[in-house]
């Protein structure tokens, strides 16, 4: 690699330090939603950055941030090297989680721009919007909405965690900038993320390429029985629908573990109606997921999990329903991609290590339009998802050098071929500069 194109670990670091400031919580964590005013903060602060680093900022139909610059090439029809990961958390997040990816790509620009060097295929950096589940129930959904892999209709209908549509959040969605969209012509997706499992750090590697990301399936489940008082109603003449819920959240993670790695199951939320402790629960509503690298895994454990809901269903005298399920398959990454990252890992010093992510991340979703990679970096004990969410900051700087490294590998190859975006999606409304105050 040219050494006059060189990441700065200094600003690096101070700069996911002062985005984790946004959304920031006294524990220490992050609480930054899509949408909300502090993603809209965080995407006018970056772009500052992106500016810096010789990008064009602008905001997408969908939220999306993105920073662009032309390549010596472009006027031949070179498509964009085009690198990214999402700004939004879920509650009580880390810094790293998302973050990393996007600041670290900025800093991959600015290495190349402050170095005199001029790549010769565009560069595009995004930010995307709505990556986690919680906000709106469905993962990664900026970025399924920009590949075609979500309609219109049916984002704008979803209703997200504050109770509004996404079609009225980002009508509000305010964040100065111009409007504009990804370039077209990709070829190829790059993303540095913290592994955020144990597998980099129990081992001790400090950065790896990745294979496969993960499939998820997931749903929302509800178990209604019948509210009665707690102190008059026999036992034997309840219809409690918290026992129902209690041991389905057993029988999910008997599943997973019947199935064994890399399956996973987890019930993440309960919501118990009426709520009090003198009263029955007569309703609750669960949301469920279950993981795996194994395509098969995930439909056998989908309908086993809905044969035992008939069962407890039965059992318990309970009305089990199930919400359709969000099924994403395993995303295998390009093997070339793969190979690039690898002798860009052994060129900053280090043994080239591959792992599979048990992690979904936006780039399962580019992989639909373009050949897409990632590179990991630990999570020191493998926290994510927590205030606790760390990794060690020369862990950070050496996974933006092979991210820097990776780009000018591939740039040198000559020219990509050329994987064309979906045409842009019907235009969601966005507020203007003037519409200061975002509402939430």
């Amino acid at each position: 690699m040219d050494r006059a194109a060189m990441v700065r670990p200094d600003r690096l670091a101070s700069r996911l330090e002062e985005l984790s400031r946004i959304g920031g919580t006294p524990g220490g964590g992050v609480s930054r939603f899509p949408y909300s005013k502090e993603h809209a903060e965080a995407v006018r602060l970056v772009a500052g950055w992106m500016e810096e680093a010789g990008l064009k900022p602008c905001c997408d139909a969908l939220g999306n941030l993105i920073g662009t610059s032309e390549g010596s090439r472009s006027q031949e029809g070179w498509p964009s090297i085009v690198l990214g990961s999402h700004l939004d958390t879920v509650p009580e997040g880390g810094i790293f989680d998302g973050a990393l990816g996007v600041v670290a790509a900025v800093e991959v620009a600015a290495a190349i721009h402050e170095g005199g060097l001029r790549l010769g295929h565009p560069l595009s950096i995004v930010g995307f919007a709505a990556e986690e589940a919680y906000a709106y129930g469905v993962g990664a959904l900026a970025s399924r909405c920009l590949v075609g892999g979500l309609s219109r209709s049916r984002c704008s209908d979803l209703v997200g965690y504050d109770g509004r549509t996404l079609g009225t959040a980002i009508a509000s969605f305010t964040t100065g900038l111009l409007s504009g969209c990804l370039p077209r012509a990709i070829g190829v997706y790059l993303e540095l993320h913290a592994e955020q499992g144990p597998v980099l750090w129990k081992a001790g590697w400090r950065v790896a390429a990745v294979s496969v990301i993960t499939g998820i399936v997931r749903t929302t489940v509800t178990i209604t029985g019948e509210a009665n008082h707690a102190g008059t109603t026999p036992m034997s003449q309840r219809r409690d629908a918290l026992v129902g819920a209690a041991e389905f959240v057993l029988a999910a993670r008997s599943l997973a573990t019947q199935l064994g790695p890399p399956a996973v199951g987890t019930v993440g939320a309960l919501l118990v109606r009426p709520g009090a402790s003198n009263v029955v629960p007569g309703d609750v509503e669960m949301m469920v997921e279950f993981r795996s690298h194994d395509a098969a895994h995930l439909r056998s454990i989908r309908d086993r999990a809905e044969e035992c809901l008939g069962t407890i269903g039965q059992r318990e005298n309970l009305v089990c329903r199930v919400d359709s399920w969000d099924l994403r398959d395993p995303v295998p990454l390009d093997q070339n991609i793969q190979e690039v990252v690898s002798i860009a890992i052994r060129g900053a010093g280090h043994e080239p290590r591959v792992v599979p992510s048990g992690a979904g991340h936006d780039a399962m979703v580019m992989a639909q339009c373009a050949p897409a990679g990632m590179v990991f970096v630990p999570s020191i004990g493998g926290v994510s998802h927590s205030p606790r969410e760390r990794t060690d900051w020369d862990d950070v700087a050496l996974g933006a050098e092979v991210l820097l490294r990776t780009v000018m590998l591939l740039d040198g190859q000559g020219r990509l071929p050329v994987r064309t975006l979906p045409e842009p999606p019907e235009r969601l409304e966005i507020g203007t500069y003037s519409d200061r105050e975002v509402r939430r």
